[in-house]
């Protein structure tokens, strides 16, 4: 393998390790027809949990590896060279686990972390609506709070891992409008009232699923609610910071998987790997090794509880745009044999656009920088 800096701190080479076994086992063999088929397998999750590789950052006390980011975001990296589907998958599940640790009172933690930590429950995330994706604190699917609880109603978009979750992290509003009258709710897959609607149709991340939530007079107590009224926002943010680094790994193991492949092939001859063609090349190297650098200097600070909103859409934007432009280059040059299905170059360049899109668009990333900008010079 090609190697990169920092070098892996024991911890990041023992489960990275695990990760790499464990894709070349179970999700590399049948992640053609997968894609194909958009299946997601939920024993290739459960096997993942098993292995602690799905709640890695989780204290012991609640049954989790309770280990660094690095770690974590290490793994998403190796699961994404196999298939990008399950990094995202593992990370969505990891964030809806960190909000019920932050947010979640001592009630919430033992009913939900548990069984979180054990698979039992696969989570999904759920913020955006039809007509207000970017702009999520103009939603209105509404929470109004009735005898016992809320009735929840209205219809979300775009949930991740949809199709296949036990548990909803879902964002309504239950005040005035903007972000300060949204609140968050766990809210379970077999609550009355709660239909699972379409599943999209993707170009990719395919064995990824991304659905409708159609609430209508969905009754859930109030032991359902995460934190306070009216912080249902900052709870959505504090894991979209976590989120858009996971984007960046899940980016980064793509960039890898991608610059191996063709410099492997390349070394073969499987095509005319001319001297321009191996420049540019190492051009994307410099520029993988200076973003897996900017990835671990996030992660460092989030572990010491540091701000890393601005480090997060760095990442996210820098390296969702180099996993594109490799994989469409090595598309270029490799020609016809780099979009035989088995290679993966032409599955990680459809998922390498659709990292570009999760999590905030790289639009919404410029746009989060360029305030901080202001921010800066104002000071």
């Amino acid at each position: 393998m090609i190697s990169f800096f920092p070098e892996f701190s024991p911890d990041q080479q023992l489960f990275s390790q695990v990760a790499r076994d464990l894709a070349n086992r179970f999700i590399r063999p049948s992640a053609v027809e997968d894609d194909h088929n958009e299946l997601f397998r939920r024993n290739i999750f459960n096997t993942l949990k098993q292995e602690g590789l799905t709640s890695l950052l989780i204290p012991k006390k609640w049954g989790g590896k309770e280990l660094g980011s690095s770690v974590h975001y290490t793994v998403l990296s190796e699961l994404s060279r196999a298939s990008a589907s399950y990094s995202i998958t593992v990370g969505v599940h990891q964030m809806i686990q960190g909000a019920v640790l932050e947010y979640g009172n001592e009630e919430q933690k033992k009913k939900y972390l548990p069984g979180l930590v054990s698979g039992e429950l696969l989570a999904a995330f759920s913020l955006s609506e039809p007509g207000c994706g970017s702009d999520a604190g103009s939603l209105v699917t509404s929470a109004k709070q009735v005898s016992g609880g809320y009735d929840l109603n209205g219809t979300k978009t775009w949930c991740s891992n949809g199709s296949d979750a036990d548990l909803f992290l879902v964002m309504a509003r239950t005040g005035g409008p903007g972000p300060k009258g949204i609140s968050a709710f766990l809210v379970s897959r077999d609550t009355p009232g709660l239909t699972i609607g379409k599943r999209e149709k993707k170009l990719g991340l395919k064995s990824s699923s991304l659905t409708e939530l159609i609430f209508e007079q969905c009754h859930i107590p109030k032991s359902c609610l995460l934190g306070a009224e009216g912080l249902g926002f900052s709870v959505a943010l504090s894991q979209l910071d976590a989120g858009r680094i996971g984007i960046a790994s899940t980016a980064i193991g793509l960039a890898q998987e991608t610059l191996e492949v063709v410099w492997t092939e390349g070394a073969k001859k499987t095509f005319d790997f001319s001297e321009g063609q191996r420049a540019d090349w190492a051009n994307h190297f410099a520029g993988l090794q200076s973003i897996i650098a900017l990835l671990f200097l996030a992660a460092t600070r989030k572990d010491q509880g540091l701000k890393v909103t601005s480090l997060a859409s760095q990442c996210k934007l820098l390296a969702s745009d180099l996993a594109m432009n490799m994989t469409s280059s090595a598309i270029s040059t490799m020609g016809f044999i780099g979009l035989n299905p088995h290679l993966g170059i032409e599955r990680m360049m459809r998922d390498a656009k659709a990292l570009q899109i999760v999590e905030g668009t790289n639009q919404i990333q410029k746009l989060v920088l360029s305030r901080e900008l202001d921010k800066m010079v104002q000071q």
